[in-house]
């Protein structure tokens, strides 16, 4: 009965230390090595979803068609703002789709259920900042709108069926969106908040709508309620 306490204790407090994981990616991510920073992010959250054992419940088509059109849709709709056709290597294309599973079981396998869809969201904006030089900072910091959308639409998707389907939906637009260059512009900005926009709003709308329980009831932490 000890040992089995003491083993619950040590792995809530593994799951507690998510600061410093995600601190750690970041720090490896900009200044060391983006391979390694996901390394560390996937062995911490693999022994995270043992821990906390994330709901992943049953998939329907209609599921699959909705997050995949949402995905394409918030990825393609910027395509018109792009500087330049890029024609990514297949090595870069499976590094962006592993990279949205490592997120995933993340941000939304271990912080939504800890942190509910707006926090997490926040910090996965916050993880997007680019530390290396000024410019980058900038740069990334006037991405931070993108961030916090896309990080909502994937919280809201996988607190309705988990983060299998969030994933997904990552993957499918993290491989479309190395498709094209954006230029960096006011106007692109816009198009590419609108873009997310519209895939939240197809989000809660099929996963919501015929809820009975309302969307704000899954946006914040249980405690906050």
């Amino acid at each position: 009965m000890v040992a089995a306490g003491s083993t619950v204790l040590r792995a809530e407090n593994m799951v507690q230390a998510w600061p410093a994981a995600l601190l750690a990616f970041s720090l490896l991510a900009n200044f060391v090595s983006p391979v390694l920073a996901y390394a560390v992010l996937l062995a911490y959250s693999g022994a995270g979803i043992v821990v906390l054992k994330p709901p992943l419940r049953r998939l329907r088509a209609g599921d699959l068609v909705v997050v995949a059109s949402s995905a394409a849709l918030s990825a393609l709709l910027t395509a018109r703002f792009a500087l330049t056709e890029h024609n990514p290597s297949l090595p870069s294309m499976l590094f962006v789709a592993v990279a949205g599973v490592i997120e995933e079981m993340f941000f939304r396998g271990i912080l939504l259920e800890r942190e509910g869809v707006l926090m997490q969201a926040f910090y996965f904006a916050l993880a997007h900042l680019a530390l290396r030089d000024p410019i980058s900072l900038v740069l990334s910091a006037l991405l931070a709108p993108h961030y916090l959308l896309l990080g909502v639409t994937l919280g809201a998707t996988a607190s309705k069926k988990g983060f299998h389907l969030s994933a997904v939906f990552h993957v499918l637009y993290n491989v479309l969106s190395t498709q094209h260059m954006l230029a960096a512009s006011p106007a692109t900005l816009a198009a590419v908040v609108a873009a997310d926009a519209v895939a939240l709003l197809l989000v809660l709308v099929y996963f919501y709508s015929c809820s009975n329980r309302k969307p704000h009831k899954r946006i914040l932490p249980g405690n906050c309620l």
